[in-house]
């Protein structure tokens, strides 16, 4: 009796499930029709990349509790963890089941660094281009803010003048024994070290074009005529562009350089490469003020190429994209940057209570200035630190130095005999393409209600906060693909980001709410207090 009994229920749940939609696909034959490429792997990177921007789908059913799909998160986005709930599913011994943290922000004050320059969160705009973990700028496709209450890290590290702030759950792509990973931010400790990327993007480039007015009187009035100039990408030129950044002023009609007195090789240069380049003279005329000299260019043309770098030091800097010229072109802004206003020092000194061999600098009042040439020389193989120093009376300087095992190979860029040193050396590292840099200092608050945001970065969905790579959840799909019992999916629900926290925070009950019906409209519910979402 009982076998037929089972072989009608088999019959009748086949024909009832005959009439209905197919529930599976035939893959990879088929594919579900979503927006984007849908997620991918990057073996290379060891990232997920984003596609299909969806939520999770838990079946307690068929989990065990294995914790594969967090240990395939950890090293990705470190978006999930194990949580205890007792279910008592027979399968699930442990009774863990993961849950998943989609909220990961940062305060909006917080330095993002785009194409266009150095800019708050509060201003970064769907279309940006902010470089990402893996050295390439991408554009921003998504804007997120929401109410936060909660702790808020601030990590302080060596060679950076800018604090890092994020909440307690953010991911911090870190260098430790096993090599680049993510890390929550509460996991973070002193002397752990933090990332940022070398910039791997490069613009090959033989000119420069520029505009520039030139008036012409007559009688009462005149007229002013607008002509195009072009420039080859020469290293006269790229070593102009340094010596300007280190010692130039402009204005409307003539542009000068500050030279020392004992300074004659500089001089010589400058006047041989104002020649070469534009085919000017220039005017040696000496300078009360000062021990040297100043070489005057009077020309109208000239200036209105210099004045793009900024008319005087504390607003000196380059054009964003230049940072990404190729790298024979780096090298000759740095070298004319650092023979204009740089140091080499080869005596130990005594700072504090340590002590500090020799090293390279370079010192600016441009904020900006300091940031690219510390990235340009990365993109030169060369790691450096940023330290800022308070001056009476004057404005803040920021010092760019270099420090052992990159010693000798600054000294070969700009032409000074230099050796790195045998027992000191820098804690700023290039590790696996990335600089790593330890944290110094570790602040927390509990802050109540504070607006935080987050962007969403297409193909890579990091970006640089503060000089440090940081994450959120890519949707990566690695936590599906690494479940062996098929008990977490991505569903068709929208991304879920400008909720509360701790709607943001999907414990395993609400993994588990079923995916909404295709064409049907929904609206989503949320019990905070109850943790849990439902759809009508």
């Amino acid at each position: 009796m009982g076998y037929i009994k089972g072989v009608l229920v088999a019959t009748w749940s086949g024909v009832r499930h005959f009439f209905r939609p197919r529930m599976t696909l035939r893959y990879p034959e088929q594919k579900q029709d979503l927006e984007g490429q849908g997620y991918r792997y990057d073996a290379r990177q060891g990232v997920g990349l984003p596609g299909f921007k969806g939520r999770h789908l838990l079946r307690f059913e068929k989990c065990t509790g294995c914790q594969l799909c967090a240990i395939a998160c950890d090293g990705v986005a470190v978006a999930i963890d194990m949580q205890k709930v007792e279910k008592g599913k027979p399968q699930n011994k442990k009774e863990i089941w993961p849950a998943v943290d989609y909220g990961r922000c940062v305060p909006p004050s917080t330095p993002i660094l785009t194409m266009d320059g150095v800019k708050p969160m509060s201003e970064i705009r769907v279309g940006d281009k902010v470089l990402t973990h893996t050295g390439k700028f991408r554009r921003v496709t998504r804007l997120f803010s929401r109410s936060y209450t909660g702790k808020l890290y601030t990590f302080k590290t060596l060679g950076n003048y800018e604090p890092l702030t994020t909440t307690e759950d953010h991911p911090i792509l870190t260098y430790g024994e096993n090599g680049i990973s993510w890390v929550f931010a509460n996991q973070i400790e002193c002397r752990t070290y933090l990332t940022r990327p070398v910039i791997a993007e490069e613009i090959p480039l033989n000119e420069i074009h520029f505009t520039y007015e030139l008036y012409h009187p007559a009688g009462r009035g005149g007229s002013i005529t607008a002509e195009l100039v072009t420039l080859q990408t020469t290293p006269e030129l790229m070593r102009l562009i340094g010596y300007y950044l280190a010692e130039g002023a402009s204005d409307r009609y003539r542009v000068s350089f500050d030279i020392h007195k004992d300074e004659e090789g500089l001089r010589d240069d400058i006047i041989t490469c104002i020649s070469k380049v534009f085919g000017e003279n220039v005017s040696l005329k000496p300078d009360p003020d000062s021990l040297g000299s100043k070489l005057v260019v009077d020309s109208v043309r000239v200036a209105s190429f210099f004045s793009q770098f900024g008319h005087h030091c504390d607003v000196k800097q380059v054009p964003w994209w230049m940072v990404l010229l190729p790298r024979e072109n780096i090298k000759e802004i740095i070298k004319g940057e650092f023979r204009g206003d740089g140091h080499y020092s080869d005596e130990n000194y005594q700072y504090k209570t340590a002590m500090h061999p020799n090293y390279f600098t370079a010192r600016t009042t441009s904020k900006t200035l300091a940031l690219q040439t510390h990235f340009m020389l990365g993109r030169v193989g060369i790691v450096s630190s940023i330290s800022t120093q308070k001056q009476k009376d004057r404005k803040l300087r920021y010092s760019v130095t270099v420090h052992t095992p990159y010693v000798k190979k600054m000294g070969e860029l700009v032409g000074v005999s230099a050796q790195d040193n045998e027992v000191f050396h820098s804690y700023v590292h290039l590790r696996e393409g990335m600089i790593v840099t330890p944290v110094t200092k570790i602040e927390v608050q509990e802050v109540k209600d504070c607006l935080v945001q987050n962007i969403e970065v297409e193909e890579d969905n990091s970006y640089v906060a503060a000089n440090i790579a940081i994450h959120n959840c890519v949707f990566c799909g690695l936590c599906v693909d690494a479940c062996p019992f098929d008990a977490l999916d991505m569903t068709n629900d929208y991304e879920l980001a400008a909720y509360d926290k701790m709607g943001l925070k999907y414990t395993p009950d609400m993994l588990a709410v079923p995916p909404k019906l295709e064409g049907k409209k929904y609206k989503v519910k949320f019990d905070t207090e109850k943790g849990v979402v439902t759809y009508d």
